[in-house]
Order: structure tokens, then sequence, then C-alpha cells
């Protein structure tokens, strides 16, 4: 029942703003098992609730160079990720990436609130340092969507058309995530059935609820919505590091 509820609740999030599911579903299930086995097996769950958000929110447009762009160097990313999940000291690892976080999202609602957005000579670059860092914290942690969604807030102008590319992109990085996991050994043990079993049905509900909520927001709204989770899960990353 606890996996049933912890996934579900994430994706209403996740389906209503494109994020969260990573860190609160995760945030639920690690009082009551392994954080590793949490990642792992949470990310079979994701891929099918990302790859379902593709496709209910794809309105013909593909976005092919941010796609690209964000698949090739999360991939690298994920490498790095999955390869120091065994040894590194998540606690440090999520200290750092909290602040970030929290300062990235602190910045995106000023910037949304100033209509300020990358510039196109700047995307790029923005993007390789978005695909790189995204994968490894994806594959430390299995929570990276606040940095693939400040890109993708700063550069795609409809919820509609960002729900999409970031699922997408979700979706590439949890098949990655998956292959990573399935060639280790130890990894590939901790994928766990009292996890997986419930989640599918709870992801598909979750997210379906989640989606329909996302029509009684504005376009801004919704923009801001997504700066201010993003900023919420630094804090939440912050508290963690500190006090698991």
């Amino acid at each position: 029942m606890i996996p049933f509820i912890a996934i579900f609740v994430g994706w209403i999030v996740q389906g209503l703003l494109g994020i969260g599911s990573g860190i609160i579903s995760t945030g639920i299930l690690l009082f009551f098992y392994d954080p590793k086995t949490v990642v792992v097996s949470l990310s079979v769950i994701a891929l099918l609730g990302t790859a379902y958000l593709t496709v209910i929110n794809y309105r013909g447009k593909f976005f092919l160079k941010d796609t690209l762009l964000l698949i090739f160097f999360s991939f690298i990313g994920v490498g790095i990720g999955s390869f120091f999940l065994e040894a590194l000291d998540h606690r440090k690892i999520e200290l750092i990436f909290g602040i970030i976080v929290f300062l990235t999202g602190l910045y995106d609602f000023y910037a949304q609130r100033k209509r300020i957005f990358i510039q196109g000579k700047h995307k790029t670059v923005f993007g390789v340092m978005t695909g790189i860092s995204g994968g490894i914290v994806s594959g430390l942690t299995g929570g990276a969507g606040p940095l693939y969604a400040l890109y993708l807030n700063q550069t795609v102008h409809n919820k509609k058309d960002f729900k999409f590319l970031l699922s997408l992109i979700f979706t590439a990085l949890n098949i990655e995530r998956i292959f990573f996991y399935s060639i280790s050994p130890q990894l590939l043990q901790l994928f766990d059935l009292q996890i997986l079993l419930p989640g599918v049905l709870a992801v598909f509900s979750g997210a379906y609820i989640g989606n329909k909520l996302t029509g009684k927001l504005s376009t801004q709204r919704f923009k801001e919505s997504v700066s201010i989770s993003i900023t919420v899960f630094g804090i939440y990353f912050i508290y963690r590091s500190i006090t698991v």
C-alpha cells in the first residue's frame, strides 16, 4: 500500500508540472526501503510514466535539436552517475545539488516574472551543461528533474510543449538508467517487485489526474509554478542531506 500511495502522489504532481515524482515518491519510500533499492526500482516506474506523458502532450512539434542535445549529453552523465552510485557519499552530493537547485529556482522565478530568458547564442552551452549535470544526478539519485525543468522553462514557452519535451527527455534518461543499472551485478538485484507491481497502476492513474489539472492553469501561472517547485525541491534536497 505504501508504494502505491507514494508513487500515486508523486505522479499527480509530475502529471501537473512535468516534474516531482522522482523527489516526492523517492522521499516517501526512503522511510521504508533501502535508498539504492528505491532509486533503481523507480527507474522502471518513471519510464512508464514519462512515456505516457510524452504521448498525451505531443502537439506535432518534436524539438529535434533540444532533444538530441539533452539526450546525448545526459547519456554521458548517467553513465558517470551510475558508476559512482556505489561509491560516493549521497549526503554531500545532495547538499551541493540542493543548494544549486534552490538558487536556480529562485532565479527562474525572477526571470519568469521579468520575462528574462536564455539568449539563443547561450542556449547550446546551457543545454550541454544541463544534459551532463542532469544525467549525473539522475544516475545517482533519480531526482534530476529540476535541472531539466529550469532549462526548458527558459527555452520552451507552451506548457504542453514543455511537458512533452521534458517527459521525452526523462523517457530517454530512464532507459539509460535502466540499462546502466542492469549491466551492474550489484544494482541489477535491487529491482524490487514490492515497489514495481503496485507502482504500475499508481503511475498511470496519478499521471492522468495530474495532466488533467494542468488545463486549469494559465501558461504564466504554470511556468511560475514550475519555478516555485524547483526552489522547493532544492530545499528538500538540502534538508535530506542534513537529516538523513
